[in-house]
């Protein structure tokens, strides 16, 4: 009985070939498809007489990343507005925006969760006072772990904007 010789496939190198051949042509097509065409728009083309405007687009406002703090009592209720009035303004100025203001309290009673208690009684009490600094879009944040201050304080942390106001 004789034996069939198995014909030669071409081996691996045959469909890799094929598979190299239309990765590129993939990657062309992907290239040509991508280039932004440098034609100019109709309305620059329509009105060469207009002399072009020298304003500069407003800079977007940002966060600087740098905090300023100071150290808030929260009791008694009555004055926490009017000394974070004053701390605010001894601390940033008048003029300043404040966009995030982050309240780190500090327990009372050395329980953990007191200290976020605290934070937020002193953001219930500013939240709802019309403050010059702190625009509508500030952003306020109650947090537990000062670790200046005594018992039952805050740690105010400012982080103020960049841009213009």
């Amino acid at each position: 009985m004789r034996r069939r010789r198995r014909q030669p496939d071409g081996g691996t190198l045959g469909p890799a070939g094929w598979l190299f051949a239309e990765l590129a042509l993939l990657l062309v097509v992907i290239v040509i498809g991508s280039e932004v065409p440098k034609i100019r728009p109709a309305a620059d083309v329509a009105s060469p007489s207009t002399p072009p405007t020298t304003t500069e687009p407003p800079r977007p406002q940002g966060l600087r990343l740098t905090p300023q703090s100071f150290v808030m009592p929260v009791v008694p209720d009555h004055a926490v507005v009017e000394v974070f009035r004053e701390r605010l303004t001894a601390t940033v100025g008048p003029d300043a925006q404040v966009g995030l203001v982050l309240l780190f309290g500090r327990p009372r009673n050395g329980r953990l969760e007191d200290g976020v208690v605290v934070s937020e009684h002193l953001k219930s009490i500013i939240e709802p006072v019309d403050i010059p600094q702190l625009r509508s879009r500030a952003d306020m944040r109650a947090y537990v772990g000062a670790q200046s201050g005594e018992e039952g304080q805050v740690l105010v942390e400012l982080f103020l904007m960049t841009g213009p106001s």
